[in-house]
């Protein structure tokens, strides 16, 4: 065994600081607490720009839904207004022809 690296190993852990000295170990938790902190208020601001996406989502969702809807509604009510005045205008054909057969007899 070589006692040059066992005396740098030697230094390497003298070098290292007392963890069982009260104000390390608090000046460690006071850093950890602050990361953790950190930690918590980025997740929480994150979930919080989440759901105000989700929202956002769902309300232009509901917008898009209405416009298609009264889109729909507009053609359904051009085709119930266009089928009404074909049938008046057959309804006029059919009078006339009926009574040109009428007329005839």
């Amino acid at each position: 065994m070589n006692h040059q690296i066992t005396y740098l190993l030697q230094d390497i852990f003298n070098l290292l600081p007392d963890v069982t000295n009260p104000q390390f170990v608090k000046s460690i938790n006071v850093n950890t607490n602050d990361q953790m902190l950190v930690v918590y208020t980025a997740s929480l601001i994150r979930s919080i720009i989440a759901l105000h996406n989700l929202i956002n989502n769902k309300i232009n969702n509901k917008e898009v839904e209405k416009k298609e809807l009264g889109k729909k509604d507009d053609k359904d009510s051009k085709k119930k207004t266009d089928a009404k005045a074909e049938a008046a205008d057959a309804d006029k054909d059919g009078k006339s022809s009926d009574e040109k057969s009428k007329s005839k007899k």
